[in-house]
């Protein structure tokens, strides 16, 4: 059996969380099944057990103490501490994200001999670089990170460009993709089917997933949408996810008098549903690393409308399969939306382009592939 590997990170399903939570647990399943022992190492909740195994993989959760920095003080000593107790089960500890988990990933490594990899999230204002650069223990984080992770893994230029400035050495820092399963979004329904099984018939979806938070920019796409309606008013706007902007979002809708045209769906543990009624997939973010939500949405064949931040320009090939707008270009974004829902034949060849370029570049079983790579070498 290959070496045992313990992934860190502060929060995991099924609690509500982000893209970075999501591609954590889908790499630990699809390692699961490929052989690895794979454990989980995350923040405990109430309602939760300390310990439970899914899909192959052990997941074990520590209850954090205490509020604000004394709760993530807790939690780090409490990962400390088991993996200390756990020293003889892995080799590897790999943490998602630049922050507390990876701050205990990389002192165990370095008192129990043990190899770390770190992932980075996002690059930009809302990234892992300058978010921590904004506080002292986040820099004291990233001197440890610097100083000890074996790997660092950036998801695309920009987010290496800023290790690169926050001088990390460039032998450590490795490009690698986001994965997903290609093959679990294929649909057996119509899309009027799918429409109708939501109440939706005759609209033209455009869909977001996501946290809604100030990060994607959302009163754009809303703004945007109200000026696309009055050239395509059978369009229909329906936001997934939850977060802190949603009050927000609800009270400008209302204030633009789109309350009939937009859904706010919350959160969704099962989107297909979702993407297998929408037409265009909207992600108007300011920062991003590689969008689990827009592979997920290529995956399903939608016409795919992003910023070019992040990784999002790469992914969507410069635009050979998708439609690259400038940030919080409501103009431009209004317009967008408006042809693309006039346009079935285009939004069509969108979908298939960008169906094929997931399945080449992003499927697990090429991304799973690198990161088994990555492992075997740090353990040679």
């Amino acid at each position: 059996m290959p070496d045992g590997v313990i992934h860190l990170i502060n929060e995991f399903p099924p609690l509500s969380v982000g893209g970075a939570e999501r591609q954590a647990e889908r790499l630990s399943g699809w390692l699961a099944a490929r052989g690895w022992k794979i454990s989980v190492l995350t923040r405990g909740a109430a309602s939760l057990p300390s310990r439970e195994m899914r899909d192959g993989f052990e997941i074990l959760r520590i209850r954090p103490r205490g509020p604000g920095k004394l709760k993530s003080l807790t939690f780090v000593f409490g990962a400390l501490w088991t993996l200390f107790h756990r020293r003889n089960e892995y080799r590897i500890l790999h943490a998602h994200l630049s922050f507390g988990p990876a701050f205990a990933a990389v002192i165990a490594a370095r008192l129990l001999g043990k190899r770390v990899i770190v992932k980075l999230g996002n690059s930009g204002e809302f990234g892992d670089i300058r978010v921590s650069q904004k506080t002292l223990r986040g820099r004291v984080r990233l001197f440890a990170l610097r100083r000890w992770a074996d790997a660092v893994i950036a998801l695309d230029e920009a987010m290496k460009a800023e290790a690169l400035a926050a001088g990390f050495d460039p032998r450590r820092l490795r490009r690698m993709n986001n994965g997903i399963e290609f093959a679990s979004f294929s649909f057996s329904r119509t899309k009027d089917e799918a429409k109708s099984s939501l109440g939706l018939d005759g609209k033209v979806i455009v869909m977001f997933m996501g946290r809604l938070s100030e990060q994607k920019s959302l009163p754009t796409l809303l703004n945007a949408f109200d000026a696309a309606r009055k050239k395509c008013p059978a369009l229909h706007l329906l936001l997934l996810g939850d977060g802190p902007s949603r009050r927000d979002l609800e009270f400008q809708a209302e204030n633009l008098g789109i309350n009939a045209n937009v859904t706010f769906a919350g959160t969704q543990r099962d989107v297909h549903p979702y993407l297998e009624a929408a037409d265009v997939f909207a992600l108007p973010s300011v920062s991003e690393g590689i969008s689990n939500a827009l592979l997920e949405a290529m995956s399903a064949g939608l016409a795919c409308v992003a910023t070019p931040v992040g990784g999002n320009a790469e992914v969507l090939d410069a635009g050979a399969c998708g439609v690259l707008l400038p940030p919080r270009d409501e103009s431009a974004w209004g317009a967008a939306l408006a042809e693309l829902g006039n346009d079935s034949q285009r939004r069509e060849r969108l979908g298939a382009a960008a169906r094929q370029r997931v399945r080449a570049r992003y499927d697990f079983s090429v991304v799973g592939s690198q990161y088994e790579s990555l492992y075997r070498e740090l353990t040679r």
